[in-house]
């Protein structure tokens, strides 16, 4: 079908792509291709070199294209590269609703249409500045990447720097400009690639080149002489104990029942604890997981308390809050309104309460309906529709820290630690002595390649800001990352474990350029891509008056 609209396309703009011949099937074999390189980066992070190559075929792809068929050529390669690296999709829609495999697969290609928007619009903008500047500059692809990557309204969060969390020379300026900064590095070294390609463009822009050339080694050099900074100073810090529970359990929407010899007031996870305390851990942490009934039972509160005050050591852990708040009330009339909250609450060695968050971020169409939230009408509808495929969680309204084992632990719940701006806001100005921490239940995309990309894009969070990072995922893997990115421990992922850590802590470090300044750089690249579009737009004004 997309051949045909493609044919049909070309056979109709013949006069502005007939300069070059390459054909429909060689074209869209490119474009698939790019796409796939792409992803492979994203699931196998090994492979993050593929990335800095990834775009050229594309940028090929579309030679000579009208903006139209550029668009299409563009949505395939977004295609592919979605279809591939968010596979996973498929295995989430089926845990949530328990749909069929074929109807998963067209509810996620919903997803992957609306995703793969992102790649079409960008080599839709990059032909049309193209043909208007009529120059082949090197900086015009990366600005427009990093331009659309950044406004693009995600589901789930894309940067081509989640892929490269082992690329630690490379993920090292992040904590200078975010990780947009790398994509757009990234995307920089792909239109050096695809200029070198084109014969006889090398000698015309060679000043380019060198200055381009200069920008990426610089970018090294730095990489090089921060990892080795970091490298250095985290020898000489003290290491906290921190203990991770690896629950392993299997995702449910219902509230299951406990597990064999265990209850609500004694869960799996608290029988691992005492191992865990047993062996001298500072702080111990359960991941988001199923049920606890810690908010419902006034019992199980008790029974949690008495326990983690035996243990003798703090304790973070989730579950599902019910909240009933007062709206309005008048003489006559009280209204309230009960909300759910996805909470995580921190408890002090003595087993009092020491805080609690509550979720901020919440996942579009699954957890709330995003613009019609407050119509009651709409909601209705959807899940109708839908078959009740939203659900109607509450968002949290502060970032909150806790004050644990002598640490300032910064919570993060799900995929929140995606949000590259978001985690500044919690981290704030006064970084120093803060610890992020990520909790998540991906057991939901069953045993695929997503847990180990959320793992990969949490590492980042901890070079931007320059903080430890502890990644503590129901079904694995957990890891505990450096402020320079190294891994310290990761555990086996889809098995019960129980991992703990002697994570380097300096109350006197934290921080960076970026987590102070997290707009700097995408402020700058968005004051280009105007500027840019501004004198392509008189440009095509003037031309359009010269053919008149």
């Amino acid at each position: 079908m997309l051949n045909k609209i493609i044919r049909f396309k070309i056979e109709n703009t013949h006069q502005q792509d007939s300069e070059h011949p390459l054909g429909i099937l060689p074209r869209c074999t490119l474009a698939i291709l790019s796409g796939a390189l792409l992803a492979l980066p994203f699931l196998f992070d090994q492979l993050y070199l593929i990335s800095w190559i990834a775009f050229v075929p594309l940028m090929l792809a579309v030679q000579g294209l009208s903006v139209k068929n550029s668009y299409l050529v563009g949505m395939l390669a977004g295609l592919s590269f979605v279809v591939v690296g968010n596979y996973w999709v498929v295995t989430f829609i089926i845990e949530v609703k328990g749909y069929s495999l074929f109807t998963s697969i067209l509810v996620a290609s919903l997803y992957w249409l609306y995703t793969c928007q992102a790649i079409a619009l960008l080599m839709a903008g990059w032909t049309w500045l193209g043909k208007v500047i009529k120059s082949v500059n090197l900086f015009l692809f990366p600005i427009l990447l990093t331009a659309i990557f950044s406004i693009f309204p995600w589901l789930f969060p894309m940067s081509l720097g989640g892929s490269q969390a082992q690329f630690l020379l490379a993920i090292q300026g992040t904590d200078l400009f975010g990780v947009l900064a790398l994509d757009f590095i990234i995307a920089l070294v792909n239109s050096v690639i695809f200029l070198l390609y084109c014969k006889g463009s090398v000698y015309k822009k060679r000043s380019s080149l060198i200055f381009t050339s200069a920008i990426i080694m610089s970018w090294f050099i730095y990489g090089q002489y921060t990892l080795s900074f970091w490298d250095e100073e985290i020898s000489h810090w003290d290491t906290k104990k921190i203990g991770i529970i690896q629950s392993n359990d299997k995702p449910s929407i219902e509230i299951p029942k406990p597990k064999a010899g265990h209850g609500w007031s004694y869960p799996v996870e608290m029988k691992m604890s005492q191992r865990l305390a047993k062996a001298g851990s500072d702080l111990i942490i359960w991941p988001e997981s199923r049920y606890k009934g810690y908010f419902a039972s006034s019992f199980v509160r008790g029974a949690y308390r008495s326990q983690i005050k035996a243990l003798n050591t703090p304790l973070i852990f989730h579950d599902m809050e019910t909240a009933t708040d007062k709206d309005n009330e008048t003489n006559s009339h009280k209204k309230y309104t009960t909300k759910e909250f996805n909470t995580l609450l921190a408890m002090n060695k003595d087993g009092s309460q020491n805080g609690y968050y509550r979720k901020m971020k919440r996942i579009a169409f699954g957890e709330y309906l995003p613009i019609v939230e407050n119509s009651t009408m709409a909601k209705d509808f959807f899940n109708q529709v839908s078959d009740g495929f939203s659900a109607n969680l509450a968002a949290g309204t502060e970032h909150k820290q806790f004050s644990l084992a002598g640490m300032k632990i910064i919570p993060l719940i799900c995929y929140e630690v995606l949000f590259s701006r978001f985690v500044t806001d919690a981290v704030t100005d006064k970084a120093e002595g803060r610890v992020l921490l990520a909790i998540s239940n991906d057991a939901w995309f069953g045993q695929s390649r997503q847990p180990y990309l959320h793992g990969a894009i949490s590492v980042l969070r901890a070079v931007e800001n320059r903080l430890p990072l502890i990644h503590a995922i129901n079904n694995g893997p957990s890891l505990v990352a450096l402020p320079s990115g190294r891994n310290l421990a990761r555990s086996k992922a889809f098995v019960q474990s129980a991992l703990q850590v002697d994570m380097p802590y300096s109350e006197h470090s934290g921080g960076s350029f970026y987590s102070r300044n997290p707009w700097v750089f995408v402020s700058f690249i968005y004051c280009l891509c105007g500027f840019i579009f501004l004198l392509a737009l008189l440009k095509a004004i003037r031309q359009g008056g010269k053919s008149e």
